[in-house]
């Protein structure tokens, strides 16, 4: 067999890398990382790299030979539903190795790229003993997996359940297991967990089972934990100190306990803001980046303390801009957290949906890209597409906010208050009485949900996103309960498509300016994330199955293939032997799907929390099950 060419293109900025890991001791895990995102040939991290551009540099497929694009194999995950994640591809003892985790029950399989036509599968791992099977009905909201990294000759991955597991990537042998988040507690973790020097940092799930969410730091030889911060509590629970904010106290300061005083008597204990989703890391600055989800239950009344025969709207929210005391923000729910990344020790935090009554979890991924100009000065940026329909750029060294531009329809609130940082709300579109039915857009589910945006290093300010279109009528409810582990919602939710036939849209956007440069409608929802390319192209897919390739400049879709499930997985590019490749998982599933794989009710329009009359109207349930991960590339 000829011998697989998996060649390191090194830049003179990875020499220099190469040069710093050779001196003994001198190396931490993410070098390892930063060295492979470098080869193009590799997909080194979830993201693709520690930023999380999902941005590859090879362009051997480009836009004229993509129509020359088939398949080159597949191979099943062992799951039927649920993948949302994507592989690694990194060299493991001189081969090229792809490694890959499936949704529930969470199955890890090492494939051998030498011939890269035909892998073969040198190890599976799927833990047998030491399950919590109720975390599956816990899963809020389905049994997905975001996928595993690759570090120190261990692939390191998360079960549903709440472990955190290092296995030996040769042997596939256990190198160490450590017990993360607890079902009974409402924790379910669908990750992925990031890697950042010699640590692994994870979150989990849970906001709508009371949980309280943190971040926990584990060393990577051993999985003994390391630091440990909240997102909910006193100041020394969620790490802050009196340098936090410091370049912008008003988004709140130590000395206040915030994460306490912001809640009603003892709200913060079940205050969710769980970290449940993608992490991103500036090896520079040392700092990691995570944002924390809804502040528990849905019914946002009992959330705010103003009590009395004569409580108003008014005083649980900031409707009109003079009045913005922010007494019941809920700190530090829906809050970008950075967090340095030896002690957790937070360097600033901005809450981007104070006093949530939407359910815009803050999770989605913090997108990090260098040299961005914004009114005339070039800043290391930060961006973020919000559940709640705003894309904000932010100066990453301090949290200085330089833009919050809409990037669907948003009528919850009429903008951001560059200067103070604060949405203003519209209370027509607020939910808060319990029993009144509001209308707004968008849904819970989000302008975008977790599935992420890619962008191109070289044009920070575009970016290629996934969006939903969808709006909601949101009516919360009593309280019945404050039990952790146990579903904690309270609210009837009813999702519809804006614009009806259009669930779904892939944008190219302007960060900058705010404009939409073009976009595709799709009848499906695209919660599939984006994979840009130097060949000019943008790979996503959608939940009716369809792999996409996109001209980056028209927007014209130039190539497309019928998978043999929805798609809600992230697309990587890889190239092995001279051949480059493109995959994606397919496997319906999600929030979104939830209501196909689980075999809900389609006739109860609240199924879900409004997934299911989501799923009646694009037709999900036409859409098979069936877990599998496909690979592509040009054939002459």
């Amino acid at each position: 067999m000829k011998k697989a060419k998996f060649t390191l293109r090194a830049s003179i900025a990875a020499l220099g890398t190469v040069a710093m890991i050779g001196l003994a001791g001198q190396a931490s895990a993410n070098d390892e990382i930063i060295k492979r995102s470098q080869n193009p040939d590799m997909w080194a991290a979830p993201g693709g790299d520690l930023a999380m551009t999902r941005h590859s540099a090879l362009k051997d497929i480009d836009t004229k030979n993509v129509k020359n694009l088939h398949m080159a194999w597949s191979q099943s995950t062992g799951a039927l539903r649920g993948h949302e994640g994507q592989p690694v591809v990194v060299e493991h003892n001189g081969k090229p190795m792809m490694y890959f985790v499936s949704a529930w029950p969470n199955i890890v399989q090492a494939l051998d790229l030498s011939n890269p036509d035909k892998p073969a599968q040198v190890w599976n791992y799927q833990k047998k003993t030491d399950r919590d099977m109720s975390a599956v009905p816990r899963a809020c909201c389905d049994t997905v997996n975001r996928g595993l990294n690759y570090a120190d000759g261990k692939v390191i991955f998360h079960t549903l359940d709440g472990l955190l597991i290092a296995l030996d990537a040769t042997t596939g042998e256990e190198v160490w297991v450590t017990k993360h988040a607890y079902p009974d507690k409402g924790e379910t973790h669908t990750g992925p967990a990031m890697v950042a020097e010699n640590l692994v940092i994870a979150g989990f799930g849970g906001d709508e089972f009371a949980a309280r969410g943190r971040m926990v730091a584990y060393d990577i030889k051993t999985g003994k934990e390391v630091w440990t911060c909240h997102s909910t509590g006193s100041d020394k629970d969620v790490c802050l100190t009196p340098d936090t904010n410091k370049d912008n106290p008003h988004y709140g300061t130590y000395g206040h306990d915030l994460g306490m005083i912001t809640y009603p008597r003892d709200e913060w204990i079940i205050g969710g803001g769980a970290p449940w989703a993608w992490f991103t890391y500036d090896p520079d600055l040392k700092i990691v980046y995570a944002g924390t989800g809804n502040p528990g239950h849905w019914s946002p009344a009992y959330r705010c303390g103003e009590e009395g025969e004569n409580l108003t709207h008014e005083k649980c929210n900031e409707y009109n801009p003079k009045i913005n005391s922010g007494n019941w923000d809920n700190k530090w729910s829906m809050t970008i957290m950075a967090r340095k990344v030896d002690t957790g020790e937070v360097v600033w935090a901005y809450q981007k949906t104070p006093f949530d009554q939407w359910d815009y979890d803050g999770v989605n991924e913090n997108i990090l890209v260098d040299n961005l100009v914004v009114d005339g000065k070039k800043h290391k940026a930060l961006v973020n597409f919000d559940r709640n329909g705003f894309a904000y750029v932010m100066d990453r060294t301090n949290g200085d906010l330089l833009r919050a531009h809409k990037f669907v329809t948003v009528d919850w609130a009429e903008k951001v208050d560059l200067v103070t940082g604060r949405p203003l709300k519209v209370k027509e579109h607020s939910p808060f009485e319990r029993g009144r039915n509001v209308a707004t857009c968008p849904s819970a589910q989000g302008g975008k949900d977790q599935q992420p945006a890619s962008v191109d290093p070289s044009e920070p300010n575009i970016f290629y996103v996934p969006t939903n279109n969808w709006c909601m009528e949101d009516e919360p409810q009593e309280r019945t309960h404050t039990q952790q582990g146990t579903v904690y919602v309270f609210a009837n939710v009813y999702m519809y498509q804006e614009k009806p036939g259009v669930s779904g849209k892939l944008k190219k956007f302007d960060v900058v300016t705010g404009k939409t440069l073009w976009e595709i409608a799709d009848s499906y929802q695209n919660w599939s994330g984006t994979l840009n390319t130097a060949g000019g192209l943008v790979f996503y897919g959608s939940m009716g199955g369809d792999f996409r390739a996109v001209d980056r400049k028209s927007g014209k879709v130039v190539w497309e293939r019928k998978l043999g499930s929805g798609i809600i997985g992230n697309p990587i590019s890889w190239k092995v032997d001279g051949k480059q490749y493109v995959g994606v998982f397919s496997g319906l599933g999600g929030w979104a799907g939830l209501p196909v794989t689980a075999d809900l009710d389609f006739s109860d329009k609240y199924g879900a929390i409004g997934a299911t009359a989501m799923a009646k109207a694009a037709k999900l349930n036409l859409i098979p099950q069936g877990g599998e991960f496909t690979a592509f590339r040009v054939y002459p």
